[in-house]
C-alpha cells in the first residue's frame, strides 16, 4: 500500500503459546480497537487515517503526530441487560465504555502495564458475575 490504513490480526493459541494468523484487511481495526488505540496513545486511527487522504490529495507528506506510549486494554461481553449498568466500574483508568445492547465493555490505560493487567484480571470475573451472556450457535449461516 502506498497510503491509507491496514491490519493484521494475530491470536495467541492459550495452549501452546504459538501465534495464528487472523486476517489482515486494508481498513482500520473493528471491534472497538481505535478506541483502546486512542486511550494507549492519543491517536484516533480514523482520524489519522483521513489526515493521511488529505495530504496524498494535496500532493503533500503525511507525518504522523507523536503518540503516548501508554498501555490499554479492552473487554467487551454479551450482557444479559438490554444496556447494562458500568457505574459499578469506576477506576480512574478507565477511558471509554461501550454503549450498545446487549454488550458490556470499556477500555483500561495506564503508564502502567501491571496496573492495566490487574484492572482487567479484577473485571473478568466481575464482568463474568454482573453481565455475562451466551447465545446457541445458528444452525445455518446468517448474513
Amino acid at each position: 500500500m502506498t497510503r491509507g490504513a491496514l491490519h493484521t490480526e494475530f491470536i495467541r493459541g492459550r495452549s501452546d503459546g504459538r501465534y495464528y494468523f487472523l486476517e489482515t484487511a486494508a481498513r482500520v481495526g473493528g471491534a472497538n480497537i481505535v478506541a483502546l488505540v486512542e486511550a494507549a496513545t492519543g491517536l484516533n486511527l480514523w482520524r489519522e487515517w483521513a489526515r493521511v487522504e488529505v495530504a496524498s490529495a494535496a500532493g503533500d507528506d503525511y507525518a504522523p503526530p507523536v503518540g503516548r506510549n501508554d498501555h490499554g486494554g479492552l473487554l467487551i461481553s454479551l450482557a444479559r441487560q438490554e444496556w447494562p449498568d458500568l457505574s459499578a466500574y469506576d477506576d480512574p483508568e478507565i477511558s471509554w465504555r461501550l454503549s450498545k445492547r446487549h454488550h458490556a465493555g470499556l477500555v483500561v490505560a495506564s503508564a502502567s502495564h501491571t496496573r492495566v493487567e490487574s484492572l482487567l484480571e479484577s473485571y473478568l470475573p466481575r464482568f463474568r458475575a454482573d453481565f455475562f451472556a451466551t447465545l446457541p450457535a445458528p444452525k445455518e449461516a446468517t448474513e
